[in-house]
């Protein structure tokens, strides 16, 4: 209770102090005579109302919009455009933001303004990035760039590679957007000499090392950043070192060191005013308590921090707020109240339109109904889970689809541009033909050879694009009915015999305990399955990640220690499907093995690509066994037969007290 009050009475001074910076401007509003001085402020006070009163700030705006219309100020419009659409954008209503970019964008193009158009390409690119509309963030970054690198608008510049950074990062191409970061510090280091700037890039690569799980690398930019953020005040930037700080702490399971870095960086945000960032750090806070399994303390942050997304009028923030106190008293098999959190949340979650929010509450709504016994709605509730989840995973598939398309429609253009410059060459040609009669007819004829190359060139691009798209179609499909058909089957299956369990308690329940219980490792089985089909899982990178998620699901919880080394890795590594699936199925038994009978206390899990050999090395420090007791396994023959398979060569060497390591080189051709 003390916490939470000072809390408040911090929230409260913050508010203060930036109430004090809004009457400054709102002072020199009152004592300027100039329309278009009285814009330009408007435009100010509302970029500073952004994070602490994002409704008020989009009101400002609109007023001094309304002005400059009035007057005709173009530039004044400009600025109060970009205003709204950044107020709309902080509250993540991102098809307004848009649509107000749009509006500046006009009068940038109206006005040729090169760096006003840069700005706010970069800004589009951002929205529809956050959209997940991959596709559209890239055209209009692409634009950008463009235009400062033409205008040498090195600010801007660093700003794009931030953005393109962040589409990376949202595709999981974690490499491609470490090559952005990188390019933004350096433009930020010479020529910029921007310290604040600096402070941003740094963060993001700390971020990045963050997702590889190379937690001592983001520790050091994360310091790095902090100390930078520091020396210069950058009060917004300390706030995110300390959060991220707080990100690796937790994933090390160092609750207490996480827990104080999340409380600083609260401390910072609401001394900068960014409201909405305090208000998200709560949700962090509590999540902390959480895991700590103190879930009071946990609700009572959750509470805060659904308090404060209310103050700011934060739709987003809300639903979370509402998600995480369901879910905290479900946990307290307070059922009743977490019902009543978590239908909040579906519906808050409907409202801003987060498919994903929605989806995670549905099933939460079932788990609670499950705890209560209530059988029937559990079910209902699983089955709307299912749909969402189905309906996500096709738009997934089609957007993945989409895209493919779009590559093959960009080929044929292509191809079709070339057909159309060479048609204007003949047409040239057959201008001078007067003249050189022989020189035109040779050239005639060369051309007609390079014709009829390029129309046999296009007609093996055609075919070759309509193939993979094909087999993509074929793969998607072939994911999509194990999932859809068989895997909402199964699950269906698992809850209905709980179900029948709990009717009838006193029965012969044996059967359908087993019912239950081959279905739950059917459906982990079908889960591996689908993700070695499905083609967005091609490339190395997808498979690496999921090896890693699946080492901490694991490991972890036996308290064995893991890292993974990785040597000579293409960045374009691609397995095909069987490759994919054996692969990953024999990584999946050796862990396997390792958790339940080694007693290890550290696990080393090494990638080598050399040549045309992909080898995989994995070493426990465990009590070891007598490899001829054992070697008749089932598991150890499966893992025998797969890499018989892949073509592999396949060695396990282990000596009692002295640990067991396994080697796999695969080819890779």
């Amino acid at each position: 209770m003390k916490s939470s009050i000072v809390g408040l009475l911090l929230i409260c001074t913050c508010y203060c102090i930036f109430a004090q910076k809004a009457d400054s401007l709102q002072t020199l509003l009152k004592q300027t005579k100039s329309d278009t001085s009285k814009i330009i402020l408007l435009s100010q006070l509302a970029d500073e109302l952004t994070q602490s009163n994002p409704q008020k700030s989009i009101a400002v705006a609109k007023e001094g919009l309304a002005l400059a219309n009035r007057i005709d100020f173009a530039r004044g419009a400009f600025e109060n455009y970009f205003s709204l659409a950044s107020s709309y954008q902080g509250q993540a209503q991102f098809d307004s933001a848009i649509v107000y970019f749009h509006s500046a964008q006009s009068i940038a193009d109206l006005r040729r303004d090169k760096s006003g158009q840069a700005k706010i390409y970069s800004a589009l690119g951002h929205s529809f990035m956050r959209k997940s509309q991959m596709d559209s963030a890239r055209y209009y970054l692409d634009k950008a760039l463009t235009l400062a690198i033409e205008i040498k608008n090195y600010r801007v510049e660093a700003g794009i590679y931030n953005n393109y950074g962040n589409v990376c990062l949202e595709e999981s191409n974690y490499q491609q957007a470490l090559d952005y970061f990188i390019r933004a510090v350096k433009l930020y280091e010479h020529p910029l000499e921007d310290a604040y700037g600096q402070c941003l890039a740094l963060s993001n690569i700390g971020n990045i090392e963050y997702q590889l799980g190379n937690y001592n690398k983001a520790f050091d930019y994360a310091w790095q950043s902090m100390n930078l953020a520091k020396r210069g005040s950058y009060i917004s930037h300390i706030s995110y070192a300390h959060k991220l700080l707080g990100r690796i702490y937790r994933k090390q399971k160092k609750y207490d060191s996480a827990l104080a870095e999340y409380e600083q960086a609260q401390k910072q945000s609401l001394k900068s005013g960014d409201m909405r960032s305090a208000a998200e750090l709560l949700q962090n806070i509590g999540n902390i308590y959480f895991d700590k399994e103190q879930y009071s303390a946990a609700l009572s942050n959750y509470i805060a921090s659904l308090n404060l997304a209310k103050k700011i009028s934060n739709k987003s923030l809300i639903a979370y707020a509402y998600s995480a106190i369901g879910q905290a008293y479900s946990i307290l098999n307070k059922n009743d109240v977490a019902l009543l959190y978590l239908d909040s949340a579906r519906v808050a979650a409907k409202a801003v339109n987060n498919s994903y929010l929605l989806m995670d509450t549905y099933e939460a709504i079932s788990s609670s109904y499950e705890a209560k016994g209530n059988y029937r709605k559990a079910l209902s509730m699983h089955q709307q889970f299912g749909l969402l989840k189905d309906s996500l995973t096709q738009s997934e598939n089609r957007a993945m689809m989409e895209e493919t398309q779009a590559r093959y429609e960009l080929e044929k253009k292509q191809t079709q541009i070339d057909l159309l410059k060479k048609d204007n060459d003949l047409r040239t040609l057959d201008v001078r033909r007067q003249r050189a009669i022989q020189i035109g007819s040779l050239s005639a004829l060369t051309l007609a050879l390079v014709i009829g190359a390029l129309l046999i060139n296009r007609y093996r691009i055609t075919n070759r694009a309509k193939r993979m798209t094909e087999i993509e179609a074929v793969r998607n499909d072939i994911a999509r009915d194990l999932h859809d058909d068989i895997g909402s089957t199964l699950s269906t299956i698992n809850i209905i015999s709980k179900l029948a369990i709990h009717e009838n308690p006193l029965g012969n329940n044996m059967q359908l305990n087993r019912i239950a219980e081959q279905s739950s490792k059917t459906m982990e089985s079908m889960s591996d399955i689908v993700w070695s089909i499905n083609p967005i899982n091609d490339t190395f990178e997808k498979v690496l990640i999921k090896m890693k998620v699946f080492a901490a699901e694991i490991l972890e919880p036996q308290n064995i220690q893991f890292r993974f080394s990785e040597v000579g890795l293409a960045s374009n590594l691609v397995l095909n499907v069987k490759q994919r699936k054996n692969l990953f199925l024999i990584f999946k038994e050796t862990l396997n093995n390792a958790a339940k009978y080694s007693h290890a206390k550290e696990i080393t899990i090494t990638f080598k690509q050399q040549n045309k050999n992909l080898t995989l090395i994995v070493t426990d420090d465990g009590i070891g066994f007598d490899a001829h007791d054992v070697i008749h396994g089932n598991g150890l023959i499966n893992m025998k037969t797969r890499s018989d398979d892949l073509g592999a060569k396949f060695l396990l060497n282990s000596e009692p007290g002295k640990g067991t390591t396994l080697v796999l080189e695969m080819p890779i051709t």
